[in-house]
């Protein structure tokens, strides 16, 4: 009863929410994203799936909501080329996570059986001195990728082992007592690396700080969410700051020899963007919302095709499984991957920056389902893929028995997969299969290694002899009484 009357009030709110707006877009938005959560939270390990699924949800509604919370329409919505587009995305992602919700089995209780949690056999100690030397070798390890062609997206997927050890780390530290000030460096130190970087590279880091804590602290109390908080915020403002000072960084990026002069130039450039006074923030909140929203270009889209522009007959999708079937390893002659403003050049009919000024503009899987396909045709490759995804997920769940591999290793890959709504098809497909075979492999092969290696221990000591307690030997035997008389 109180379950129900809490979903009434949810609701209820939800309503008024659209009234208020008034927009009825946001009313479906918000329950849409209600009633997912509650689909995605059925997986009895870290939320990753659910912060994924709202993470997509975010940039299909982020206009919307942004107008909600500040009554300050972006530009993208003073045109009704957004509104087609938004109903459009809510359903592809509702198809992809159900597609990932039937494939991944999390759904049935009977695919999680309780089983006794395995740790993994290094100290704590151990694993921050193997995230620091990957961290310090960040650097060195994507130089390699970009100088080696055919190797490139295997080594920067393969790099992502750094955040699989920050996520172990963050949850050693926070059990069983936290320890806020080595979380707090951690923290800072990716933060400080992503500002120094010429993408927002601190975003993956934030969010597998906060599913860390969130799995390993009590959710019942409320220092887990005042920390969640804290790291919401300091996400949030963490993405103000780059959208203000971005253009001018990435200007300068290449006269910047070294990560402090970077960094040296990100807090001058911040303590100038404070400077211009706080009227400011609103428009760089204008920004940082029209860069989050992904629903222009595509909904510009739906206006074009196929009236102006023909469908493509899904030949946006065969082009992705093609570059994933002739890797550029052995096939060092294909031709570079096109940019995703050229999509948004041919279908939306905007000029927008290309690869000639070294920018890209996200037209993502959802605009090209729909050019390929129309509706309702785009919506079946979506759940395909989401489905087979979902079995793989399943596949590693049940394979690697090491709680802190698993979950660190399928945190990763399902945030860096299912947690992007402006991703191309061919920036899925590929991905997510060498994701998932040199992620996902070299995790079944080192739990594999460990299980044996525990299994042999486990037979030596049972095939030990067992010495005798020394009290035990001097215990006389049983004596038999002597009768007299009895010869």
């Amino acid at each position: 009863m109180g379950r129900l009357l809490l979903d009434l009030a949810i609701f209820g709110s939800i309503l008024l929410i659209g009234v208020l707006a008034d927009d009825w877009i946001a009313s479906a938005g918000l329950a849409m994203l209600y009633v997912g959560m509650r689909f995605m939270l059925h997986d009895p390990g870290p939320p990753v799936a659910g912060l994924a699924f709202a993470n997509q949800w975010l940039q299909v509604m982020a206009g919307i909501i942004w107008f909600v919370v500040t009554g300050r329409r972006v530009m993208e919505m003073r045109t009704g080329f957004y509104r087609p587009m938004v109903i459009v995305g809510l359903v592809c992602i509702a198809t992809l996570f159900a597609g990932f919700y039937l494939g991944s089995g999390i759904r049935r209780k009977s695919a999680y059986r309780p089983r006794v949690p395995k740790p993994l056999p290094w100290t704590t100690n151990q694993l921050a001195v193997t995230y620091v030397a990957l961290v310090a070798a960040s650097g060195i390890l994507t130089e390699i990728a970009w100088s080696t062609a055919g190797l490139t997206q295997a080594i920067l997927i393969f790099s992502r082992v750094r955040y699989v050890l920050l996520f172990l780390l963050i949850t050693r530290l926070v059990r069983p007592t936290p320890k806020w000030t080595w979380i707090a460096a951690t923290v800072g130190l990716e933060l400080a690396l992503g500002f120094a970087g010429f993408f927002a590279d601190f975003r993956e880091p934030l969010i597998i700080a906060a599913v860390a804590v969130f799995g390993a602290m009590d959710r019942r109390k409320a220092r887990t969410w005042a920390v969640l908080g804290c790291l919401g915020i300091l996400a949030i403002s963490s993405a103000l700051i780059w959208t203000a000072i971005k253009p001018v960084i990435r200007r300068n990026y290449v006269g910047y020899a070294t990560r402090s002069e970077r960094l040296t130039a990100v807090l001058t450039v911040t303590g100038m963007t404070f400077a211009r006074g706080p009227d400011v923030w609103k428009y760089e909140g204008d920004s940082m919302v029209s860069r989050i929203w992904s629903v222009y270009f595509p909904g510009l889209a739906l206006a074009r095709v196929p009236s102006v522009v023909p469908y493509e007959n899904g030949k946006i999708l065969r082009a992705a499984v093609e570059n994933v079937m002739t890797p550029r390893l052995f096939f060092p002659d294909k031709p570079p991957l096109p940019s995703q403003s050229d999509e948004v050049r041919k279908y939306s009919g905007v000029w927008v920056g290309g690869r000639e000024s070294n920018t890209s503009y996200a037209f993502g899987y959802a605009g090209e389902s729909y050019v390929d396909f129309g509706i309702p045709y785009m919506f079946l490759p979506i759940f395909v893929f989401g489905f087979l995804f979902g079995l793989s997920y399943r596949f590693i769940n049940r394979r690697v028995k090491h709680d802190e591999i698993r979950v660190g290793v399928l945190i990763v890959i399902v945030w860096s997969t299912l947690g992007v709504y402006e991703a191309s098809w061919v920036m899925l497909i590929g991905p997510t299969i060498t994701m998932l075979i040199l992620l996902g492999g070299t995790a079944m092969l080192l739990d594999s290694v460990l299980v044996r290696r525990e299994r042999t221990s486990a037979r030596r000591i049972n095939r030990a002899p067992r010495p005798v307690p020394a009290a035990a030997a001097r215990i006389p035997g049983p004596t038999v009484p002597r009768i007299r008389g009895a010869s």
